[in-house]
């Protein structure tokens, strides 16, 4: 009877444990899925790219310009999302659920942050204001068509992928460029050609991942044109052009380059399909804030 007791008891302590489990990797999903959908994660990733910048380029990191690129991607990309609801609607559901009834306040806050991003800016340099410029004339032209005849760059194939990488690379790289005295040209030129060719990489994985709805929606892509495997191989292609930086660097720069160029290529074998969109999204947008705790915490920075 005692042994019938004992194996009742186990069993149901092992169901509680399951029913926990379950309950905590949904509440889990939950938070990450919000943080993907409401742009924070993504905001996330300027603050700590542009943190990067500062390190790549050997200079002390400044708070406020770090923040004001955070408000700025914040703003910059709660906007595209009011602009891509039709795409969104195939590719990202859920998405859609989030921005439902609340376009207005969406646009409130992104204005907002638009003018902490310009305060931010401005008490530290007047031409990081001017920096700050770039992503916004960039999202102008990648999601609204300023005039019938003239394409949105999101409809223009390679173009669509330049512009976005190049709008993070001179932002998160001239950012800091512009509030420290001593930068060499090359170490800028170095930085930028970085963060361009990751930005290029981490644009067309996420259109991997929106290939489906993208190809129903008319929406010309790199994946929808070369396919899936092409893709890789370009972006794989692409990666590998980073290494000749390995030669170039020294010290702490050398690391976190070495690191940056693998975990490309991480992301380029393990997402490059449409499988995990959610996945995808944690690990390509939140890279910088993770490399930074990883360097902070094994005391490279």
């Amino acid at each position: 009877m005692r042994q019938i007791q004992a194996q009742t008891s186990k069993s149901f302590n092992m169901n509680q444990f399951i029913i926990f489990c379950a309950s905590t990797t949904k509440k889990i999903d939950r938070v990450l899925n919000f943080l993907t959908v409401s742009s924070i994660l993504i905001a996330c990733t300027g603050f700590f790219q542009t943190l990067g910048g500062y390190i790549l380029l050997g200079a002390a990191p400044d708070i406020r310009i770090c923040l004001s690129v955070f408000f700025m991607t914040f703003a910059v990309y709660s906007i595209n999302k009011l602009t891509d609801i039709k795409e969104d609607a195939i590719n990202r559901p859920e998405r859609i659920s989030f921005l439902k009834g609340r376009e207005k306040q969406i646009l409130a806050i992104s204005l907002i942050s638009l003018l902490f991003s310009a305060g931010l800016a401005y008490s530290s340099s007047r031409r990081a204001v001017l920096v700050l410029l770039v992503p916004f004339i960039v999202n102008c032209a990648y999601s609204t068509q300023i005039h019938p005849r003239l394409p949105r760059l999101k409809d223009i194939p390679f173009v669509k992928n330049i512009a976005v990488g190049l709008s993070w690379a001179l932002v998160c790289t001239l950012m800091p460029a512009v509030t420290i005295d001593d930068r060499l040209f090359l170490s800028v030129a170095g930085v930028v050609y970085l963060m361009l060719i990751k930005d290029f990489i981490n644009s067309s994985l996420c259109d991997l991942k929106d290939v489906t709805g993208d190809r129903e929606s008319g929406v010309r892509t790199i994946p929808v044109i070369l396919g899936t495997k092409k893709t890789k191989k370009l972006l794989i292609a692409l990666n590998s052009s980073l290494l000749p930086l390995l030669f170039l660097a020294k010290g702490k720069t050398l690391i976190i380059i070495s690191i940056l160029t693998l975990t490309e290529y991480i992301f380029i074998l393990c997402f490059g399909d449409a499988s995990c969109p959610t996945r995808l999204e944690l690990f390509v947008d939140g890279e910088w804030l993770l490399i930074c705790l990883l360097l902070w915490g094994t005391g490279i920075i």
